[in-house]
């Protein structure tokens, strides 16, 4: 009975899972190369780090030493590329992959996008395989700032205690300078 049952799941699995493979849709890859430029010398700094990401990671793509990438398992549509990286700015990029034609040969056609702006086909565009270069280098660390007298008495706490000072040299003065009689009125309340 056992044999009998686990038989059929076995059958009725594969009947499954071969159905859903004819039934996918055809998949494409998406194929670029970061290139060196000012910025970026040395593309081969960007190989363990970084990643070609589309659409913000359902798909991702790894950044060989010589700077290609291949994104797998794209479909047809819009798709928005973005090179992840730590260090380094890359444009974003809004990629339309489609068929032309009946052989089922897809065509790209791909454009620089600012991000919160529609995707437009104003926009010249890029050659394909990619080429995308580096925008700009991120720069986390600042110098650390010399001493500064002026810094120093603008601190918020240098103030409490400047401002605590000042009273406990400026108030006996000021008592001292009181009419007598005030004087026996302000102790007597306290």
């Amino acid at each position: 009975m056992y044999c009998f049952i686990s038989g059929k799941l076995i059958k009725v699995s594969v009947l499954i899972l071969a159905a859903a493979v004819f039934a996918s849709e055809k998949t494409y890859r998406l194929r670029g190369t970061i290139v060196a430029n000012d910025i970026l010398s040395d593309v081969s700094e960007l190989a363990t780090r970084s990643y070609a990401v589309a659409n913000g990671g359902e798909h991702r793509g790894y950044i060989r030493k010589d700077g290609t990438f291949v994104v797998e398992n794209l479909t047809l549509g819009d798709w928005l590329l973005e090179i992840d990286s730590a260090d380094y700015a890359f444009p974003k990029i809004h990629v339309h992959i489609a068929t032309k034609g009946d052989e089922g040969r897809a065509s790209v056609a791909a454009r620089y996008v600012q991000i919160g702006s529609e995707w437009s086909d104003d926009a010249p565009v890029l050659e394909y395989p990619l080429k995308i270069e580096a925008g700009a280098k991120y720069d986390f660390y600042t110098p650390r700032q010399g001493f500064s007298i002026v810094a120093m008495f603008s601190n918020p706490y240098m103030l409490m205690v400047g401002a605590s000072l000042l009273l406990v040299f400026i108030m006996p003065k000021l008592q001292a300078n009181m009419d007598p009689e005030a004087l026996k009125e302000l102790q007597n309340k306290s």
